[in-house]
């Protein structure tokens, strides 16, 4: 780690990861999964639930799957983006929820500063007079992390957090996560779905991941959400049922010029983006063979159920062995430049010395 440190200071945390996988496991490194349902079973009618919003995470997908599992879709969830003129709104949707049992969510708290000492009495209001509140009423707020935000709310309310996956392999995981088996077996041509889903979900967690590596990845840093990757695999989906054979150009063109490049402003980064899809979009990911990285570790998946299981498959014995030689290696590296080290000062001191001694005779 301290030679690591020494030559490439922007490794140390992709070092620490891997160390703390190979010594304790890839458990510790792999942030847990998303759970709102869990955050909803521990609330309350009177307890607000916060989202803290991160880059390229974004709830509100996860929220509409709650609300309808929970007979809440349609008008049993009001969301309202707050901002300029939207306090009012937000006031008048909050009252009628809490006598109908209805959800309301407020998008954006950190941009409605002037409004928020509002919603603070609200929810003081409802905790100390909690009958007047439908059992079934729920309160839900998303915001970036803000010094002005109410601390009473913070301290009564429940905080829940979604950061983006940290690794190719983590995000891979997370995406086909939150497929369900219904969606990922619907397509009426399940062979060309599946390897383009899986496409796309490579190219959406390698496109993130090149963020790690500042001007390197991007020359601008882009907030991709979520929300992105589901449009891009409605565009795929549609265009595999109603076409007869792949639009690949077409394809290209709407996912990485449109969805994702709708985010980018700058033109190399435009080329890059377009580029790094043109690998996977064509019509060589068809091929059994077709592997997504040189060292062919990525590959779509074979015909089945959603597993996840075949993501990366090799990725842990490369942490667990060739990881492990490279870390003795360094090790051994540091080793021996320690004793040149010491050998070189001790020499010096020597000689030193002596010529001190020759020069006082």
């Amino acid at each position: 780690m301290l030679l690591i440190r020494f030559l490439r200071e922007e490794k140390v945390v992709f070092a620490i990861r891997r160390y703390v996988a190979a010594s304790i496991g890839e458990f510790y490194t792999e942030s847990p999964p998303f759970d709102l349902e869990g955050a909803y079973a521990d609330s309350m009618s009177t307890t607000p639930l916060i989202f803290i919003l991160s880059p390229g995470a974004d709830p509100t997908d996860y929220l509409l799957q709650l609300a309808a599992s929970k007979g809440k879709e349609g008008s049993g969830l009001r969301i309202i983006s707050l901002g300029q003129g939207q306090g009012p709104i937000a006031e008048k949707a909050l009252e009628m929820a809490q006598k109908t049992g209805d959800w309301v969510c407020l998008q954006n708290c950190h941009l409605a500063v002037s409004w928020l000492s509002k919603l603070e009495l609200t929810v003081e209001r409802m905790q100390n007079d909690p009958d007047t509140v439908h059992a079934d009423f729920r309160i839900w707020l998303t915001s970036m992390p803000s010094e002005k935000f109410p601390v009473p709310v913070l301290q009564n309310g429940i905080k829940v957090t979604n950061e983006p996956p940290r690794g190719l392999r983590a995000n891979l995981t997370r995406t086909f996560n939150d497929i369900s088996p219904e969606e990922y077996e619907s397509s009426t041509k399940p062979d060309v779905y599946k390897k383009m889903i899986f496409a796309t979900a490579f190219f959406n967690a390698l496109i993130l991941e090149r963020r790690k590596f500042g001007a390197v990845g991007w020359n601008i840093p882009y907030d991709w959400m979520n929300s992105d990757l589901k449009a891009a695999m409605t565009q795929v989906k549609m265009y595999v049922e109603e076409q007869a054979s792949i639009p690949w150009e077409t394809l290209n063109v709407s996912v990485s010029d449109i969805t994702y490049g709708g985010r980018v402003t700058d033109a190399w980064d435009k080329r890059s983006i377009s580029s790094i899809l043109r690998k996977y979009f064509c019509p060589k990911l068809m091929k059994e063979d077709f592997y997504f990285t040189e060292d062919q570790v990525y590959y779509a998946p074979e015909q089945g159920s959603i597993q996840v299981s075949y993501i990366l498959p090799a990725e842990m014995l490369t942490c667990s062995v060739y990881h492990k030689l490279i870390y003795l290696l360094f090790l051994l590296l540091f080793l021996l430049f320690f004793l040149i080290g010491i050998i070189y000062s001790l020499s010096y001191n020597l000689h030193w010395t002596t010529h001190h001694e020759n020069f006082r005779s």
